[in-house]
C-alpha cells in the first residue's frame, strides 16, 4: 500500500488548522500552531504518512510542500507576521543542509522573518537523533522541544540546550520540569479541545502558554 500512495495528491488534500497560542499572562495570542488533517486524502493516522513519506526517501520534499501550502493560507488569513510553529521530526532529517536552505528560501519568498518562526522539535530525547542540525540554529533561533507518551523529554538534554519552549504531555512533566531550578524554558501545554483555558488556573501550576486541540 505504500508504494500507492500519491504523496502530492496528500498535499493537496490536505487541511490546515491555525490554532492560537495563548499567552496566558495577558490572554493575548503569541503565536499559531499549523495542525494538518489528512483524512481527506483517506487517512487519520499521520504519523504513518511522515513514516511512509521517510521510507520513500521523500520526506523532506513532502513536509516541506505541506508547508508551502500552510504559508499560503496563513498569507490568505492575515497571519505571515504573526509567529508561527514549525514541527521538526528529528528522526526524518536526513540531510539537514538541504532541509534547512530549502526552509531559509520558503520563508524568504514568503517574507516570514526569522524572529516569526517557531521550530517544534519532536523525538529530541537523544542526542543522536537532534546533533545532525543543532549546527542550523543559532542562539537568536526559537525552538520547542515537544513531549509525547512515547517521547519523554530528556531533561538532561533541555539542561544543557536550554529551548525556549517546552510542550509537555501531562501535570506530572510540568511539576518534575518547575522542581528542576537549572531549567528555565517556558512550558506550553495542550488544553483538550472541550474545556476552557482558564489562565489563572494554569498559572498557578507554572504554565506560560496554553492552546486548545
Amino acid at each position: 500500500m505504500k508504494n500507492d500512495i500519491d504523496f502530492r495528491k496528500i498535499v493537496q488534500k490536505t487541511k490546515f488548522k491555525f490554532i492560537p497560542v495563548i499567552n496566558l499572562k495577558d490572554n493575548s495570542v503569541y503565536g499559531y500552531k499549523i495542525i494538518k488533517d489528512f483524512s481527506e486524502a483517506g487517512f487519520d493516522d499521520n504519523d504513518f504518512i511522515y513514516n511512509c513519506a521517510f521510507e520513500e526517501g521523500l520526506f523532506e520534499f513532502f513536509i516541506l510542500k505541506l508547508q508551502e501550502r500552510s504559508y499560503k493560507i496563513a498569507k490568505e488569513k492575515g497571519l505571515l507576521n504573526s509567529k508561527l510553529f514549525y514541527t521538526l521530526r528529528a528522526s526524518h532529517i536526513t540531510d539537514p543542509n538541504f532541509f534547512f536552505s530549502s526552509v531559509n528560501n520558503l520563508t524568504n519568498n514568503f517574507g516570514i522573518l526569522p524572529e516569526n518562526l517557531v521550530y517544534e522539535i519532536k523525538e529530541a530525547k537523544e542526542w543522536s537523533k537532534i546533533d545532525s542540525f543543532l549546527n542550523y540554529l543559532d542562539e537568536d533561533t526559537i525552538f520547542l522541544f515537544k513531549e509525547t507518551e512515547k517521547n519523554p523529554l530528556n531533561l538532561s538534554i533541555v539542561e544543557y540546550l536550554s529551548p525556549t519552549f517546552l510542550e509537555v504531555s501531562s501535570l506530572e512533566s510540568v511539576n518534575k520540569i518547575r522542581a528542576n531550578k537549572n531549567i528555565d524554558s517556558k512550558i506550553i501545554f495542550k488544553v483538550t479541545e472541550n474545556k476552557r483555558i482558564i489562565s489563572s488556573q494554569l498559572l498557578k501550576k507554572k504554565i506560560d502558554l496554553a492552546y486548545k486541540y
